[in-house]
């Protein structure tokens, strides 16, 4: 009789496996129900917060809105400004606004419970491949991958891929097939993304501690500094300008709206600020403001904000008016300004006046 040879992948798959069984890091989108898998409505509120944020950044975050939200049902049935006001500090409010319409989606079509299949959890605004997949294998423990920056690199590490992310893909897709568990989709899927957060790290990995290195090419031809293809980024050096407008009454309270034009910040709460333009010799006084230009008083710091694809340049005026009503504007108490809801670069902007005045 044959005793049936042992893969590679197989290998690998044991190995990480109990790796995780003691390493794996307690996050609280994790806490298991019936000490079986995780809420499945925990991972569908986790993948959204993820996006593009940390996970240190968003253990915080996700422990209030799970005491504020524990449910669908619950979450489905609030206003978009409630939970825009709630993601302040977290950026890319994209992901709160589909979010909440997945929720409601979810909450209409499938009497709140979490969809177990590709099909249905795809349709949902901000669902893509990858959310898709680590919501069916964490959440549900069916046989998928969710390819993340640190599955991605353990693979073009292991097998030695060299070629372009782009291309690369098409390779480390086929090469996935032979990993995906059948049974134990869950904490694998988990287990590699722990590893690949604090063994197989994107610089200076930690080769010595790794218990795969026998089966890596990349340790073994010393190109785990190379290993994935760093994209060289272009330096864009997009920038914007605008200027940003502090109008006080004799209450300590400043005139605020709501951002309706389209793109970043979109319906988001703000003080009266230009049009935001790569030249400033295309800047428009704001109309408010044309109110108020005999007394503006420009401050000597200003504040340049990142965005994902541009940087911010912010001049700031402030002026002290009398209290009067300005049509689509209302007035905020400056010590509630942390409650708001608004927007960082927002916030920021209020703090440089105070400081100044």
């Amino acid at each position: 009789m044959s005793l049936k040879k042992t893969t590679k992948e197989t290998h690998i798959k044991r190995k990480i496996l109990r790796w995780y069984k003691i390493n794996a890091r307690k996050l609280p989108w994790r806490k298991k129900v019936n000490k079986k898998l995780p809420n499945p409505y925990s991972i569908f509120v986790s993948e959204f917060m993820l996006q593009q944020t940390t996970v240190g950044s968003v253990i915080p975050r996700f422990n209030e809105f799970i005491k504020i939200w524990p449910t669908n049902e619950k979450l489905s049935k609030i206003k978009e400004s409630t939970i825009l006001k709630f993601w302040s500090g977290l950026g890319y409010y994209t992901r709160a606004r589909n979010l909440l319409k997945s929720s409601k989606l979810i909450a209409r079509q499938h009497n709140n419970i979490i969809p177990s299949k590709y099909d249905c959890l795809i349709q949902l605004p901000g669902v893509g491949d990858y959310t898709a997949k680590a919501i069916l294998g964490i959440a549900f423990n069916k046989p998928v991958m969710p390819i993340d920056s640190n599955i991605k690199r353990i693979f073009s590490r292991v097998y030695g891929i060299t070629k372009k992310i782009n291309r690369s893909e098409i390779k480390i897709n086929t090469l996935v097939n032979k990993l995906i568990s059948l049974k134990n989709s869950s904490n694998f899927i988990q287990a590699l993304m722990d590893y690949g957060s604090i063994i197989c790290i994107p610089n200076i990995p930690k080769c010595d501690e790794c218990i795969i290195n026998t089966h890596c090419v990349a340790f073994k031809k010393n190109l785990t500094n190379e290993i994935p293809y760093k994209k060289i980024k272009k330096n864009l050096n997009t920038k914007k300008f605008t200027r940003a407008y502090i109008v006080e009454n004799e209450f300590n309270e400043i005139l605020i709206r709501k951002r309706i034009k389209k793109g970043m910040l979109q319906f988001m709460i703000e003080v009266p600020n230009d049009n935001w333009v790569k030249y400033k010799k295309d800047l428009v006084r704001d109309n408010l403001i044309k109110l108020f230009l005999e007394n503006l008083i420009k401050l000597n710091e200003k504040i340049i904000y990142s965005f994902s694809h541009f940087n911010l340049e912010v001049e700031i005026y402030y002026v002290k008016v009398r209290k009067a009503k300005y049509k689509n504007y209302q007035w905020l108490a400056l010590k509630k300004i942390d409650k708001s809801g608004m927007p960082t670069i927002m916030k920021k902007i209020i703090k440089i006046y105070l400081n100044s005045i």
